[in-house]
């Protein structure tokens, strides 16, 4: 069975950084428990720089790819390294659609 995102295990705190490490499918209660997880992070910590780490994501569902987007607008750098699906989601939720996908 393959591992799903579990906000505990993979949340990294330093001085002035948060990163949520993601892998596997971010849909359904997944998304549920990175949105509350997201929220306790941000809450009173506006001023500590976040990541969201997914380049070990292989699917995002629209639910998912919403709060991806929400978290971007609210300044989470979103990074996706080595898996081409990904990044190209980032750098449409980022960037905007490309013409090729309008």
């Amino acid at each position: 069975m393959k591992r799903h995102y579990v906000c505990e295990s993979q949340l990294m705190r330093t001085a002035g950084m948060t990163r949520f490490r993601l892998e596997g499918k971010l849909k359904g209660d997944w998304v549920r428990e990175l949105e509350r997880c997201w929220s306790t992070a941000r809450n009173g910590h506006t001023e500590i720089q976040f990541f969201v780490e997914l380049s070990n994501v292989d699917f995002v569902d629209e639910i998912g790819r919403a709060l991806l987007s929400r978290m971007a607008s609210q300044g989470a750098r979103l990074e996706a390294r080595n898996n081409l699906m990904i990044a190209s989601l980032v750098e449409e939720i980022v960037h905007g659609p490309t013409q090729s996908s309008k």
